[in-house]
């Protein structure tokens, strides 16, 4: 069985956009979010007047404003005012200023999944869910239907070689992550939902895996019935959602993706080396060789969660096979940035413990000898509390490794724990240093390395620049 949009043709402009009668200036508050300057930029293609605010800068910003949007360095009330609507991202508090000034000046505010929400009730969404690689499936799956020729509207986070992924395509299809933060991820209404996989996380906002589980079962509920779900085959949190979905009286076609041999779409004969990782990709009608350049076990059930949507969708296998081997990887995931003096530097997103453990083993995959030293900048204070003791296990398979202090976030340091907890948690002997400064410690990290060691630094927070800041440094 295959989908098909139910209108591929050009769309013309509606009289009324998606944020209703009279908006015509839109203000976005933390506009530099991941999630945000993706949005601003679909909706000033659409032909609002953006403005926003954040507190950071940086290129992100910087490509804002050279595409004309007016970006606000810091919080300030008179920033919101005239706009006929706000939208806010998950991390902006009600107490924000400007929130607060478009309370007393009776402006509606929207957070930006309720945008997303009201974007995905006028086209066929493609919403890609999941723990852990929701970027990259993304960023796979646009890869593909680009080579196909396809013209979806493209809303990921990630940036591909420092270039934004959003396009506002002409075709009535709308690729876009979806996140369970916040439940965010239930104000989409899916054509095609991907689960990439389902695992203990933001538990600052669920209670516990069956309140987590409870919340993927209700947004794969509300994919459409003339639909279909792609979901990890091999967890056992997405098995236990598949169950459920499997009682469902109306419900939208099932496909599963992973290593089991019970999967629908699966990957045997995987091997790994220095240029990657290639595969044997089975489905119900073929089995053919794929070639990733991007490096890792869990990438290649990113590639089969690709693989299973793309058929859906009609895209040819020798296109979709061609796409998934050209496709270099996206910004801060297992990013190479080359030796300096013979060290060589990854920088990745890793922020959860299961995604720690994956790069630090895909970076083992691919070295040919040296040491593998780590730089973990933990994400928020209550993951920390979390999963302090799985971080510990996880680092341990560097041979050196750095903590830092905590990147906050949207949290207060009374939500957890600091980070010094995870260096403790390391086996003994282990060779693990807390530095609560990120620049002291990743100059410490890479002046411990010699040449054929690799440095691989993890953290969804700031560290990134960072690093970049440190190698520009380096190799003045």
């Amino acid at each position: 069985m295959t989908m098909v949009a139910r209108d591929t043709s050009l769309r013309q402009t509606p009289a009324v956009g998606p944020l209703g009668p009279g908006v015509q200036r839109v203000h976005m508050v933390g506009i530099g979010g991941a999630g945000m300057e993706g949005l601003s930029r679909l909706l000033a293609a659409k032909g609002y007047r953006i403005t926003g605010s954040d507190t950071v800068d940086g290129p992100v910003i910087e490509a804002l404003r050279d595409m004309g949007i007016a970006v606000f360095h810091g919080h300030d009330e008179a920033h919101a005012r005239g706009a006929d609507v706000l939208i806010y991202s998950a991390a902006v508090p009600v107490s924000n200023v400007e929130r607060q000034a478009a309370v007393r000046a009776g402006i509606p505010q929207l957070r930006r999944a309720e945008v997303l929400g009201m974007l995905s009730g006028e086209l066929d969404t493609i919403s890609v869910a999941g723990t852990h690689g929701k970027t990259t499936t993304a960023s796979l799956l646009a890869a593909v239907l680009h080579a196909a020729a396809r013209k979806p509207t493209i809303l990921v986070g990630g940036w591909v070689n420092g270039c934004t992924q959003t396009v506002h395509g002409t075709e009535a299809l709308l690729l876009v992550e979806a996140d369970e933060y916040d439940r965010s991820f239930l104000e989409l209404e899916s054509w095609l939902a991907i689960v990439t996989n389902i695992e203990a996380e933001h538990l600052d906002c669920y209670a516990d895996e069956a309140e987590l589980v409870e919340a993927f079962v209700t947004f794969l509920q509300q994919t459409r019935t003339d639909g279909s779900i792609v979901i990890n085959g091999d967890g056992p949190l997405c098995r236990q959602v598949a169950e459920r979905l499997a009682s469902s009286p109306a419900r939208a076609r099932v496909i599963t993706f992973g290593f089991a041999e019970s999967c629908d779409v699966r990957a045997t004969n995987i091997i790994s080396g220095p240029h990657g990782t290639s595969f044997d990709c089975h489905d119900s009608s073929s089995q053919r060789r794929i070639q990733l350049r991007i490096p890792g076990r869990h990438n290649v059930a990113n590639a089969l969660a690709a693989v299973a949507a793309a058929s859906l969708l009609r895209v040819d296998p020798d296109v979709c096979s061609e796409a998934l081997s050209c496709f270099a990887g996206v910004d801060r995931r297992f990013q190479d940035y080359g030796q300096v003096h013979g060290v060589r530097v990854i920088d990745d997103y890793a922020h959860h413990p299961t995604e720690v453990a994956a790069t630090l083993a895909a970076a083992r995959e691919q070295m040919g000898g040296g040491r593998l030293v780590a730089v973990l900048q933990p994400h928020t204070y209550s993951r920390t509390r979390q999963f302090h003791a799985e971080f510990a296990h996880a680092l341990d398979a560097a041979d050196r490794s750095w903590v830092t202090s905590v990147y906050a976030a949207r949290e207060q340091l009374e939500d957890g724990l600091q980070s010094d907890v995870i260096v403790a948690g390391q086996k003994i002997g282990a060779h693990a240093l807390w530095e609560a400064d990120v620049e002291k410690a990743l100059a410490a990290a890479l002046d411990s390395c010699v040449a054929g060691d690799w440095l691989v630094v993890m953290g969804a927070g700031d560290i990134g620049s960072r690093l970049q800041v440190l190698l520009q440094e380096r190799r003045a």
